[in-house]
């Protein structure tokens, strides 16, 4: 199963959407945030089709080459240093616990904006895998190809994680600097609160020196 790594393009983001919903079927804050239907497809689709058209957004996909298809199984976007932190919110799809989002987003946005406004850094901000493909090294090698990007630039890295993920990024040499808990005001999947982890990676290469 030789999984590879290329560039991401506009004819693949109904791909990528349908991976995102895939590897977080059981994540308690995407479904009450983004409910499973069209409305929320369309939503993830037009942010991938708007998001490639930019500069500040690299998306990079892992495909399955013994798969008739080559069926992409994994991608990750991650926004270069040029990328605006903002804590502009967007509206969300139909259906959207609106409440929870602006909650849930905001606080990942203000975070964000706190610890990295005015500092260069690689930010990951999506990575998904297929669960069938989880743990066969497809996400490994997308958070790889951010992190050559941001040792040859001479940059820190920034991402937010779930607390299962965290040992993972713990192993490319990221630390956690503060975390993020959301109560629901009923059960989603029988969790009453989502924990999101944020995570940073110190400059570990000077620019220009890449990584042997």
């Amino acid at each position: 199963m030789p999984l590879i790594l290329r560039r991401a393009t506009a004819a693949d983001a109904s791909a990528l959407t349908e991976i995102y919903f895939s590897a977080f079927s059981l994540d308690a804050a995407s479904l009450v945030i983004f409910p499973r239907g069209p409305a929320s497809f369309k939503w993830w689709y037009d942010s991938v089709i708007e998001e490639m058209q930019g500069t500040c957004s690299s998306f990079v996909c892992v495909y399955d080459s013994s798969s008739p298809n080559q069926k992409i199984v994994s991608y990750a976007k991650w926004n270069n240093p040029s990328a605006p932190v903002t804590t502009n919110l967007p509206e969300w799809p139909q259906g959207s616990d609106i409440k929870i989002a602006n909650l849930f987003f905001g606080n990942l946005l203000e975070q964000h904006a706190e610890r990295m406004k005015g500092r260069k850094h690689w930010y990951l901000e999506v990575i998904a895998t297929r669960p069938e493909y989880q743990g066969k090294g497809a996400g490994g090698q997308l958070i790889r190809w951010g992190l050559e990007k941001a040792d040859e630039e001479g940059t820190e890295t920034y991402l937010e994680a779930s607390p299962h993920g965290k040992p993972i990024y713990e192993r490319y040499g990221f630390r956690e600097v503060d975390r993020l808990v959301v109560n629901f005001e009923k059960e989603v999947l029988g969790e009453k609160e989502f924990v999101e982890v944020f995570m940073l990676r110190p400059i570990t290469a000077q620019k220009g020196e890449k990584r042997s």
